[in-house]
């Protein structure tokens, strides 16, 4: 998704991988993006959060990662 400046988001959750995973996972389609221009990714801010288990009351949290970047 088009930020800024010609920067990127790219956001993505997951029931399997841990925050750290999922924001790898998104960097590696970062570089992927930004290769297919013939450039390469340069991330410009990130974030990440793990799953948290849920109980029937309260439904847990996916493992979350947030990741900007531009190609150069």
């Amino acid at each position: 998704m088009p930020a800024h400046d010609g920067a990127f988001w790219v956001t993505g959750s997951s029931g399997r991988l841990n925050g750290a995973q999922e924001k790898a996972s998104l960097v590696k389609d970062a570089g992927a993006y930004c290769e297919r221009h013939g450039k390469s990714a340069v991330v410009i801010a990130s974030s990440e959060s793990d799953a948290k288990p849920g109980t029937l009351a309260a439904p847990g949290k996916l493992a979350r990662a947030t990741v900007q970047f531009r190609c150069q």
